[in-house]
């Protein structure tokens, strides 16, 4: 049951990083750096920043999605026991869950909530 389990956690979390560079593209084709400053004449350097390289993270999102297939791929033919080739799975999956999050938490707070609360004083 646990191989099953850490499996499907490392192609799920392969899947969400590729749907999340998706995701963040296709918002920021809605929303320009421009959307930035229309919420008032303050603008975070924090959101300046994010906007700067959030364009990157469809090519980036792929670039992890096939490092995880490669590193999944050796370890599945290393010399290691199955139990050890699992947990590195489950460590892999868990590395990419955290990046997926991460591209899309940075894009909801540098794009829609810092410039609100910025403004909003």
């Amino acid at each position: 049951m646990f191989k099953f389990i850490s499996i499907l956690i490392y192609v799920g979390s392969i899947l969400a990083v590729l749907v999340t560079g998706g995701l963040v593209s296709s918002v920021l084709a809605l929303y320009p750096p421009t959307h930035l400053a229309s919420f008032g004449p303050v603008v975070p350097a924090i959101s300046k920043i994010h906007a700067a390289w959030l364009p990157a993270v469809q090519s980036a999102t792929w670039a992890i999605a096939a490092v995880s297939a490669v590193i999944g791929l050796l370890v599945w033919r290393s010399r290691q026991p199955a139990d050890g080739k699992l947990k590195a799975a489950v460590v892999i999956g868990a590395i990419n869950y955290f990046l997926a999050m991460f591209f899309t938490t940075t894009l909801l707070v540098a794009y829609f909530y810092l410039p609100k609360v910025a403004n909003a004083a």
